[in-house]
């Protein structure tokens, strides 16, 4: 067996090398949970226009066709695992997708995980998807799944780990009135009460005025 050249050996580590970094290259275009605005978990619904299925995260493209949050949404059945780790309090936080994009990219769980929490086959493009997810950061057309809801109505969690901030409630829920309501309201509840306390004042200082004016002519009248 002749002995390789070094020449041979560089280049066969070259390309090892390069073969090695491949896997890794998508893996790198995505980030954890922190990376998203897990405070703001967003509903949109819509039609399936796009999908690249594979590891180390499907994508889907998902055209935003309606974006209000489904009555009874907070009281839905979801998967018991989900509820585990925080996902009731996702449902009763959930707001509508508010965003800028009519068109969103879902980075979905790895396919082990969705095989494994039940899901059968691909999302394909024409299916009619549900999804509540978190904002990315930097990309207003990036959303990470909490769950999907699929065209036949199966529910299927993509989150197995904690947030890494808890959801907030939107503002105006709980029967509590936006801020600009709230305001206007309470100018109109306050309005009699402050007329009331300007007629008292009004007539305290009148009869103060019409005293005063009355003793000074007492007083030029004994004079």
């Amino acid at each position: 067996m002749r002995p390789r050249s070094s020449t041979s050996a560089s280049a066969m580590t070259v390309a090892a090398l390069a073969l090695a970094l491949i896997p890794a290259a998508p893996a790198s275009a995505h980030h954890g949970w922190e990376h998203y605005d897990t405070t703001a978990p967003s509903y949109a619904a819509g039609t399936v226009t796009g999908v690249r299925w594979g590891n180390p995260h499907p994508e889907v493209t998902l055209r935003v066709e309606h974006t209000r949050v489904p009555d009874g949404w907070a009281g839905r059945e979801i998967p018991p695992d989900l509820e585990d780790i925080g996902g009731r309090d996702v449902m009763r936080a959930t707001r509508s997708y508010s965003g800028p994009s009519d068109e969103l990219t879902l980075i979905l769980a790895p396919l082990e995980r969705l095989s494994a929490w039940g899901m059968e086959g691909e999302v394909e493009e024409g299916d009619k998807l549900e999804v509540v997810g978190y904002p990315d950061r930097d990309h207003d057309d990036e959303l990470r799944p909490e769950m999907i809801v699929l065209e036949n109505g199966q529910t299927v969690r993509q989150r197995s780990v904690p947030l890494p901030a808890a959801p907030e409630p939107p503002s105006g829920t709980g029967g509590t009135a936006p801020a600009g309501e709230q305001s206007s309201t309470a100018h109109l509840s306050n309005a009699p009460a402050n007329t009331t306390v300007w007629l008292l004042t009004g007539g305290g200082v009148l009869l103060l005025f019409l005293g005063g004016g009355y003793y000074v002519v007492r007083r030029a009248g004994r004079g």
